[in-house]
């Protein structure tokens, strides 16, 4: 476990200071690069580690998708629009990854 947290630790230094230096990174999980030992399984549960790594206000992630159902659009055709999240801790991911679809 040591092991780990050492990691963590160091790439949250790395990133403080990238962005100390004005950088803004850029991480992205190539899939025919990663090994196990690093898999996250897809870049929206990367970049959620990423940011909570850094204590970010923000994440914003960009999809196909054009706004947050109550279900998966793709699989369930009733799915319906949530316009407004009251509370995060009702909200249920479907655990989908892309990877997974046909």
């Amino acid at each position: 476990m040591a092991l780990q947290r050492s990691r963590y630790q160091n790439a949250q230094k790395t990133f403080i200071e990238l962005l100390d230096l004005g950088v803004i990174p850029i991480v992205n999980e190539n899939d025919t690069l990663a090994v196990s030992e690093i898999k996250f399984g897809d870049n929206d549960t990367l970049s959620a580690i990423t940011a909570a790594m850094l204590h970010a206000d923000l994440l914003f992630l960009m999809t196909d998708v054009d706004c947050l159902y109550d279900k998966n659009p793709r699989t369930n055709p009733d799915a319906k629009p949530i316009e407004v999240v009251e509370d995060i801790g009702i909200l249920q991911a479907d655990g989908v990854c892309p990877h997974d679809s046909p």
